[in-house]
């Protein structure tokens, strides 16, 4: 029998009233108000001072337990129900929070770099890559790399020395020179064609043997005959590529030459912005992406008088070979691929699927 007299058992009494009746749905709030307002209500009901001290602690500490846990429930039904951790079962619970550890690394990285806008689901996406892929290869590489010249047999300069011993002269003059060739005729097979140089169809250009318009069907063409093996290409601009050919055949029929790129098919990597067309930078994440800006490299080459064709793969995020698309192959043995970050232009321009590729 409970002596409910005593101020210690009438206090608990009441403790235990309370609580009961919290119990019938309260919700996590009211509970923590009650609790906070029963070790104010029960303190002033004992007599003695050091009892009513420590009771008071008790509820106090009980009180504040009771917030926080409400908190925390409420941060938990808040939390991005779109990360890739939420959506694992039991069994990849561990091989999720390995990732998870390593995405927040790389994450704290990116915010170093002003670069927080990653979300989770980009930041494992990078890790993914470099665990798989780049570690890896790294790795296999330190016994080359500590050896004598770096496993070289005709090794680079391994130490950078920026006194070349004698000092460069200023040129006044800012314009590119090139080298001009002459004598050149137009293959009558496309193949010899498309793997001519830069200058060599440039000269074909000036000298009328051959339109941008024709080049740019030629390359489009091969573009389009070899990339589903390649895996090489994001987005084909066809539209604008035929639109710049017809503008450096009108230039050039007026007597403008702009230069040795007149003309000429290229590819961009696809981190570099153009309007209208997609700028993926290989990401599933932004594989919609339209940024209608255009990039200063794009302006130059434009005003250059050179002819997009396509946006090339630089792998996800430009980051290895690797991309929304698949993988970007090596032309020269499709069982090996093309790494990165500029895996489209190095797998496009080896192969002769076009001239050049800017990355």
């Amino acid at each position: 029998m409970v002596d409910v007299r005593n101020p210690f058992y009438s206090t608990a009494y009441r403790i235990q009233l309370r609580l009961c009746g919290n119990k019938q749905g309260a919700s996590s709030s009211r509970k923590n108000k009650n609790v906070a307002n029963m070790s104010r209500d029960t303190c002033p009901a004992l007599h003695f001072a050091g009892t009513r001290f420590f009771v008071c602690v008790i509820f106090s500490l009980l009180a504040a337990t009771v917030g926080s846990y409400a908190a925390l429930s409420q941060f938990h039904s808040l939390s991005d129900t779109s990360s890739p951790c939420n959506k694992m079962d039991s069994k990849n619970s561990s091989e999720c929070s390995e990732k998870a550890m390593h995405a927040s690394q790389l994450k704290c990285t990116f915010e170093l770099l002003d670069s927080n806008f990653f979300n989770e689901r980009k930041v494992l996406e990078i890790a993914k890559g470099a665990t798989e892929f780049n570690l890896p290869i790294i790795r296999a590489n330190r016994k080359l790399i500590a050896s004598e010249n770096g496993g070289l047999h005709n090794p680079s300069v391994l130490t950078f020395n920026p006194d070349w011993g004698t000092e460069q002269e200023q040129e006044a003059s800012k314009i590119f020179n090139y080298p001009s060739i002459s004598d050149i005729q137009k293959p009558e097979n496309e193949e010899d064609i498309a793997f001519m140089s830069v200058l060599e169809l440039g000269a074909l250009i000036r000298t009328k043997q051959i339109t941008s318009e024709e080049l740019t069907r030629i390359f489009l063409k091969r573009l389009k005959r070899y990339n589903p093996a390649l895996e090489a290409v994001v987005t084909y601009t066809d539209e604008l590529a035929y639109q710049q050919a017809k503008e450096a055949d009108e230039l050039l029929a007026q007597g403008k030459y702009l230069g040795p790129l007149h003309g000429i098919p290229y590819g961009l990597k696809d981190i570099i912005a153009v309007p209208q067309y997609k700028t993926t930078w290989g990401s599933t994440t932004f594989k919609n992406q339209v940024l209608n800006t255009e990039a200063w490299v794009y302006k130059r080459l434009k005003s250059a008088g050179a002819v997009l064709v396509a946006k090339l793969v630089s792998g996800s995020l430009a980051y290895d070979d690797i991309w929304f698309g698949g993988r970007t192959r090596n032309p020269w043995n499709i069982e090996e691929f093309s790494t990165g970050s500029s895996a489209g232009p190095a797998a496009c321009t080896s192969a002769g699927i076009l001239l050049f590729s800017y990355c």
